[in-house]
């Protein structure tokens, strides 16, 4: 009994030995094939942080250095971006004359991953170019810039490539040539590549194993240089490397692997598919290739320029707002309203309703809001116009309906389009209704008899607002327009790109979501579908950038000045402004416009108890604001 209870339990030992060893097996394959840890720099035990940096809108760091001449003076301004295995420190020899002669400034920045720049998980060839395009904003660059590199860029004068990586499974390369320069290789870099592009979880394994020699480059082979490219290490090794330590220092995986993984993994684009991102010779891209360069073939040169153009076009053509639909121009949409023009050129298209103009006792500009057009709703009795007898304007602000774009579009030149739109028009003191955004008054108010805000947009940035009210309120806003109105004020040269992909949903007013709306918002939205609107395919028609994108841009971006520091524009009580806002408005929050309110006292507040965003559109309401406005009554509907 002994001895067959000893036989039965071998096969059990067996088993359990399988098991372990199945399990230490999986275990060590997961610990090879896992890449490590980042080591961030700032973090606890991670490398110091001693290089200026900006944070971009998603949270991460790039550290940068300047040289030349300052950026203010320069005449050409200049990106590099480093190669493999390099950083922002990589030695360009300028000499000093040439800089000073040409004027040119150049700004290094460590690319994610590498020196001081944070990494980033999702790295690619997309990410690259807008991290540059980012920089380039944070840091005022300017709208035009150059580019020298392995280039990823936008908003370009030009670039220049200097040896750009290949990528031998694009498509659209003929077989024959990736096939024959993929074999000039030597034939640890053909696994390296291959195992990028085919199997990138294993990459981290690949590259620390020892059984097998990996890439050559990093093995130090020197076979992969040319006699030229021997002579040129001779004299650097002479120069002692600035930065060098710090290159890999938050990892390797995070540079130099992940480098290979995106430059040989499957890409978002075919370059080959791309076209000219500079048609009009405004600027130009060159390529140099070295003659005898054993690491990008000579033979795909044509292919390398491709790469870097490529990544060039898809940056330029994804962040770049297209071409406005100008009205009345070639192919653009037709003039059908009456229009002004204005001193720079712009015209405005307005509408008038009403009594007529000379008849009439009070005029009233109406500013429409977001999305909106001259033919905004306003449900006024046909009774209470001709017994107040009031002349109304409504026009199309820049960019939307008929009135061409303006793009230097700013809050003063909203302000400004009102006032020449009163002039022109030879309108004496009138009354002003804005559902747009608080106007500076100042450069008005010698026309104004009063004026209306209704549910205008606030800025979370104004300085004014104190900053635990303004976060609050602001995580009050649906995910996805906190997101909308980050990139809407600090990278503003990013919101078309945003706006248009289909990844994340990106504005919820856009969208008409239903989140934004409260009970009575419904109802009046029920009314206003039963009067139909024949010209709301206008609103949007010379460019949904020049119109609804631009409006948030000025909105939410950088004031050029501070509303809550307004003086009084009626300080002898000759007129009134007054502030609507509805309680329940999911769109502007109701404690910072109350906040506007308490902060200038000379504003008239009301505030509409079960109101939400559309309180204008509202029948009584509307007749309440115009009486309030015109006749200084008190509200008696809200």
């Amino acid at each position: 009994m002994v001895e067959s209870n000893l036989l039965f339990s071998i096969p059990v030992m067996i088993v359990q030995v399988a098991v372990a060893l199945t399990a230490g097996l999986l275990g060590w394959a997961y610990l090879a094939i896992k890449p490590p840890p980042p080591i961030i720099c700032g973090s606890p035990g991670g490398p110091p942080v001693t290089s200026p940096r900006i944070q971009l809108s998603d949270g991460r760091h790039l550290a940068y250095i300047e040289k030349g001449v300052p950026k203010e003076e320069a005449q050409y301004k200049i990106i590099a971006v480093h190669g493999y295995d390099s950083s922002k420190d990589l030695d360009l020899p300028v000499s000093q004359e040439l800089i000073e002669e040409l004027r040119i400034y150049f700004l290094f920045f460590d690319r994610a991953g590498y020196g001081e720049s944070d990494p980033y998980p999702e790295r690619s060839v997309r990410s690259e170019a807008l991290d540059i395009q980012e920089l380039a904003d944070k840091l005022h660059i300017g709208s035009k810039f150059y580019v020298i590199g392995f280039s990823l860029g936008a908003l370009l004068a030009g670039a220049s490539l200097v040896v750009p990586g290949v990528n031998y499974w694009w498509h659209g390369i003929p077989a024959n040539i990736s096939r024959e320069a993929f074999n000039t290789l030597l034939g640890q870099d053909q696994w390296t590549f291959r195992i990028a592009h085919y199997a990138p979880w294993l990459f981290n394994w690949w590259m620390t194993q020892k059984w097998f020699p990996s890439l050559s480059m990093m093995a130090g082979n020197m076979a992969v240089f040319c006699d030229p490219d021997l002579e040129i290490l001779k004299e650097l090794s002479k120069k002692p490397s600035v930065g060098q330590e710090k290159i890999r220092q938050q990892g390797m995986y995070e540079s130099l692997f992940r480098d290979i993984v995106i430059a040989y993994g499957n890409w978002e684009f075919g370059p080959l598919d791309l076209t000219n991102p500079l048609p009009e010779n405004e600027g130009s891209v060159h390529i140099w290739q070295g003659y005898d360069d054993k690491i990008i073939p000579r033979m795909f040169t044509e292919a390398a320029a491709v790469l870097g153009v490529g990544v060039l076009l898809w940056a330029f053509q994804a962040i770049r707002p297209p071409p406005p639909k100008i009205c009345g121009s070639k192919g653009g949409p037709k003039v059908t309203s009456p229009r002004i023009k204005l001193s720079d050129g712009r015209h405005l298209a307005y509408e008038v309703r009403g009594v007529p103009k000379e008849n009439a006792k009070y005029k009233v500009i109406v500013v429409h809001g977001f999305d909106s057009s001259k033919h905004i709703y306003l449900p006024l009795s046909q009774e209470l116009i001709d017994e107040l007898g009031i002349f109304i304007v409504t026009y199309d602000r820049a960019g939307y309906g008929d009135s061409d774009p303006n793009p230097k579009r700013s809050v003063k030149s909203e302000a400004y389009d009102v006032e020449e739109l009163a002039d022109q028009m030879q309108l004496e003191k009138c009354f002003h209704r804005n559902q747009n955004s608080s106007s500076c008054f100042q450069t008005i108010v010698r026309r104004l008899a009063g004026a209306a805000l209704i549910v205008p947009a606030i800025n979370f940035w104004w300085p004014s607002f104190p900053s635990e009210l303004c976060e609050s309120e602001y995580k009050k806003q649906p995910k996805k327009d906190q997101w909308k109105l980050r990139i809407a004020h600090y990278v503003p040269g990013l919101l078309y790109w945003w706006m248009t992909l289909k990844w994340f949903p990106s504005c919820s007013i856009m969208a008409r979501d239903p989140i934004i709306f409260n009970k009575r918002d419904f109802e009046i939205l029920k009314k206003m579908l039963q009067v139909p609107n024949p010209n709301e395919h206008k609103i949007r028609q010379q460019g949904e950038f020049e119109s609804l994108f631009k409006d948030l841009m000025v909105g939410f971006g950088s004031w050029e000045f501070d509303p809550m520091e307004l003086e009084n524009p009626f300080p002898h009580n000759e007129g009134a402004v007054q502030l609507w806002q509805g309680r329940e408005d999911k769109l502007v929050p109701v404690e910072l416009q109350r906040f506007v309110a308490k902060k200038l006292p000379w504003i008239k507040y009301h505030e509409v108890p079960d109101g939400g965003h559309l309180i204008v559109h509202d029948n009584g309401l509307c007749e309440s604001i115009f009486k309030a406005l015109l006749l200084k009554q008190k509200p008696t509907v809200m």
